[in-house]
């Protein structure tokens, strides 16, 4: 195999594709995490040492990522020895790193596999949250008789996930991607997208996240937005307008028909509130919160993960505030600086035409979902979050480098772009 997994010997193509297939297997991989290592995690550690081997490129825009990465590693590993329980802070900050490592081999794959790659990330995760999509509601409705149990808490679905609260919003980037589906496919495919989707969004529905559920009306909002925006043509804007109609109403209806069922209408009406008992009780979550400022503020050089211990006795659900407390003032603000890029980056990439726009858009509205997110929950340790962030990274380094049979993009109508017709 040359560096470029590319042969001339392999002329359907059959090694080649393998890449792309092994990382579509990690993805679908990727909602199953009730137990760790997770099978995603075996997957990686045994591909990237592998595809660093057989000459996966690194594009300049990775080694950037990769040095914004280990500043904030470094300062997380200063800050775990100044505070308590320092083993555990240290694997905490493993973990972490394991995450970036992540992020910066999506970006090299996507960089060196382009359209395809980024569909077989999508593809496989569409496989992984219609799978545990199916755990989560089959277990909330009890017809997986002692096993129900595994794939709910609290009387919330979570599908193979260990917290309803990672569950939905893994779920928001596949239910994307199938409108995305619905929109730009025939209409036999729009259908089976379609009823894919009604999946997703009642696992979605049924883990009663407030998080995810405003992760994913922020996420699809800007996608939409942004679908709009990068196309004129009147007929798929037409269909993009139906759609979203008809989107509204079966989920209306559908919304209807549980809620008429006791246990999910009285959980639903206790969970659409904004605010919780846990949230602004005494001892709640915005009191951790304001512990975790004046512990930022008496510690610039941080105090590790367990930092909020003896004095609190959870993590501040508030990543940014969490991460400061990690790794410091100088820790933090690399981990700011690294989403800041990632959003500059993302948005350049788009302002240039490309086969790949409409599955860029989702990718980059998804990760200010995300972004969004984190300021109510802690999700430095998501693994989908770092794969959106290092195909975001992938997008941008794609953008700069167009391939030379695309040379002729500027004269596609934006339409086909979106759409990605290019041949």
């Amino acid at each position: 195999m040359s560096p470029n997994f590319h042969n001339t010997s392999d002329p359907y193509g059959i090694i080649s594709a393998m890449p792309v297939l092994a990382v579509w297997l990690m993805m679908a991989a990727s909602g199953y995490v009730l137990f760790e290592p997770a099978p995603f995690d075996v997957l990686f550690l045994a591909l990237f040492p592998l595809f660093m081997v057989f000459g996966l490129r690194v594009p300049k825009r990775a080694l950037l990522l990769l040095i914004l990465a280990f500043g904030f590693i470094a300062f997380s590993v200063v800050g775990s020895n100044r505070g308590p329980r320092y083993d555990e802070s240290l694997r905490h900050v493993f973990v972490t790193g394991l995450l970036c490592a992540v992020s910066v081999f999506i970006t090299c794959f996507v960089t060196q596999f382009r359209e395809r790659g980024l569909r077989a990330i999508m593809n496989g995760w569409v496989v992984a949250g219609v799978i545990t999509s199916l755990l989560g509601i089959a277990g909330y409705f009890g017809v997986l008789g002692g096993m129900s149990e595994d794939f709910v808490l609290y009387g919330r679905a979570k599908g193979a996930f260990k917290d309803p609260n990672v569950f939905a919003p893994f779920l928001v980037v596949p239910a994307i991607y199938c409108i995305y589906q619905m929109i730009t496919r025939s209409h036999m495919s729009a259908l089976f997208y379609g009823g894919v989707l009604g999946v997703l969004l009642l696992g979605l529905l049924l883990s009663f996240s407030r998080g995810g559920w405003l992760n994913l009306f922020l996420s699809a909002l800007i996608a939409v937005v942004l679908w709009v925006a990068s196309n004129k043509d009147p007929v798929f804007r037409a269909r993009l307008v139906f759609i979203m109609i008809v989107g509204v109403v079966a989920s209306a209806l559908a919304l209807v028909w549980l809620l008429s069922f006791e246990s999910v209408g009285d959980l639903f009406a206790n969970r659409a509130q904004l605010t919780q008992n846990y949230d602004s009780a005494a001892n709640g979550r915005f009191a951790g919160q304001l512990v975790t400022i004046e512990k930022i503020l008496a510690n610039p050089l941080g105090l590790g993960a367990r930092g909020f211990l003896p004095d609190w006795f959870e993590q501040p659900h508030n990543v940014y505030l969490f991460l400061f407390m990690v790794g410091g003032w100088p820790g933090g603000l690399f981990y700011i600086a690294m989403l800041v890029l990632t959003l500059a980056y993302g948005f350049k990439a788009l302002s240039r035409p490309s086969p790949s726009h409409g599955i860029s858009i989702i990718f980059i509205s998804c990760f200010i979902g995300l972004v969004m997110e984190g300021v109510v929950v802690d999700t430095d340790h998501w693994r989908h979050f770092f794969v959106v962030m290092g195909a975001v990274w992938g997008i941008g380094a794609m953008a700069e480098r167009p391939e030379p049979n695309l040379e002729h993009a500027q004269a596609v109508p934006r339409q086909a772009l979106l759409r990605g017709t290019v041949d």
